[in-house]
Parts: C-alpha cells; structure tokens; sequence
C-alpha cells in the first residue's frame, strides 16, 4: 500500500537547466493536465519522519559532494500516475553511489529498483495522447545538472509537494 503522507528527497537543477526544463514541462502539461510539482529527479523516499539530525547530516552530506551529471535519453511514460510522462535519466555510478550515500546517513533501505527519471506530468493519461505528444517534444538527449538536494513534504491526497529545505551541493 502507498504511503500518501511522506518526505522525500529530491535533486534539483540550477537556473540554466531549470528553465530548459520548465520550458518542456509547461508544454507537455498544456496537454497533459498535471498537478503543480517542482521539476526534479527523485533520489530516495519515503521517509515517515524526519529530525533536525539527519538535516544536519544531509547538509553536510551536500558540502562534501559536487554537482552530479545526468545523462537524459528521450522521453517516456507509464500507466503509472506518478510515471504518467517524464524524462529517463541514464543510471550511472557516481548517481547510484551518491543515492547509496543518501540512504546510509540515517539507515534508510536502499531500494535497488531506482529508475532515475524527470517528472513532467502526473496523472492518468491517455497512451495515445503521450505518444503523440513525444512526436511534438524537442529531441532530447543532453547532459542536466543536478545542483541541490532537497527536503520535501509529500501529501498526494491534496497534490501537495513542499520543499521545505535544500541544500546546495558544492
């Protein structure tokens, strides 16, 4: 059963490659109605509780580690509300070891079925509606930087997703 109340972290993109990517997921949400989410590539989750010391460790976490490289490959979709339409990201080690990291500061299990993605539309949508929309996108197959790690509040039973802190990585 899906936890609907949670925190996540998320990894998030400086100015340049934000607005590359809020430029994509405005117009795949003109035709795919979505809620409003931050645009980001979701590392590890759910947490039930956070506390002050693994904020304190996850900020240092983000001062020892340096901007990550993603490798985007196309766009894709599921019949998944949270996988409804997004950009796949190519796993590599330094993504995985950084993931791995993430989970040791508090003991949180890694789960190895990470599919590293950019969320662009949530919901249920029509297959057809996304495979045309994918004829209609840029091609997209470019390097992303991932700049921030971020804290955020999840409440899907009223489409919330709060960052409540990020981090800078350094």
């Amino acid at each position: 059963m899906r936890i609907s109340k949670r925190y996540w972290l998320w990894g998030l993109f400086p100015s340049a490659e934000k607005v590359f990517l809020n430029e994509i997921k405005a117009k795949v949400q003109s035709k795919l109605k979505s809620p409003f989410f931050e645009t980001h590539i979701t590392l590890t989750g759910p947490y039930l509780n956070i506390d002050g010391i693994f904020l304190n460790k996850l900020k240092t976490f983000a001062e020892s580690n340096s901007t990550i490289i993603l490798n985007t490959v196309g766009y894709d979709f599921q019949q998944d509300i949270f996988k409804s339409f997004y950009i796949p990201i190519k796993s590599s080690i330094r993504l995985k070891e950084l993931r791995k990291n993430i989970c040791k500061l508090n003991n949180f299990d890694l789960v190895n079925n990470f599919s590293p993605h950019i969320s662009l539309s949530y919901g249920n949508h029509e297959v057809e509606e996304k495979r045309d929309l994918i004829s209609k996108l840029p091609e997209l197959n470019k390097q992303i930087r991932m700049s921030k790690i971020a804290l955020v509040k999840v409440d899907e039973n009223i489409n919330l997703w709060k960052i409540i802190e990020s981090f800078d990585l350094n």
